[in-house]
């Protein structure tokens, strides 16, 4: 079974975050995240609705637990402990390490995520680094066999 961690970057936009899952509950693949990741997307997303829904706190609340009870359904956590792998030479962003350590400490096929200027240098036209793809969400999901539709 193909085994990914999904970056925050792809679980903020509400379309791909519903296709991760939708993916997942059909067995297309395991989906990971950490505790990096549901801290910085529990942030992000709150910032986000409280401005959309006009400070609405009890509003955003709901919308959160909503969605972690859909994603925590289907997601497994990724935990590695400090010290974390550094991931390789010339990582650009200190804040992806976490991430990095996450898919290699599941031995992740893919991480999947939309900073693409923070992917590992290209290895044969792939971003490869220690058996790990770095992927975007739309080619991430036509590997697994979704078909995207244009919105």
């Amino acid at each position: 079974m193909i085994k990914a961690v999904c970056d925050t970057s792809v679980l903020v936009p509400p379309s791909t975050r519903r296709r991760l899952v939708q993916a997942a509950r059909e067995n297309l693949f395991v989906p990971y995240w950490s505790p990096w990741i549901i801290g910085e997307l529990y942030r992000v997303l709150m910032w986000q609705w409280f401005d959309e829904k006009r400070g609405n706190y009890a509003l955003c609340a709901r919308l959160s637990n909503m969605m972690m009870e859909q994603m925590s359904a289907y997601f497994l956590v990724a935990d590695p402990k400090p010290p974390l792998d550094a991931g390789w030479p010339n990582l650009s962003d200190e804040n992806d390490a976490p991430i990095w350590a996450s898919a290699k400490w599941i031995q992740a096929n893919y991480l999947v995520s939309s900073n693409v200027r923070h992917f590992p240098p290209k290895d044969n036209d792939r971003h490869v680094y220690e058996g790990i793809e770095y992927i975007t969400p739309e080619r991430f999901l036509r590997v697994i066999g979704v078909e995207i539709e244009k919105e």
